[in-house]
């Protein structure tokens, strides 16, 4: 979830949140400081930094559920 998302309030974020915090199949990451589209290349919103930690997690996770076959 992006802390700064203008598409999706707080409230919102709040709800998801609260919805799925006892969901052990669920993991909410939270990024600070950045906007809705944060990852997306080209984006005006794009912030590096986020972005490969946000990719890193998500390969972290499918190597865990898919296996060492996963290439980057």
């Amino acid at each position: 979830m992006s802390a700064n998302d203008e598409y999706v309030s707080p409230s919102a974020q709040a709800t998801i949140h609260q919805g799925l915090k006892d969901n052990p199949l669920v993991t909410i990451y939270r990024y600070e400081g950045v906007s809705h589209g944060f990852s997306r290349m080209g984006n005006s919103a794009y912030r590096k930094e986020a972005a490969e930690l946000a990719r890193d997690r998500t390969l972290a996770f499918l190597k865990q559920h898919l296996g060492s076959g996963v290439k980057v």
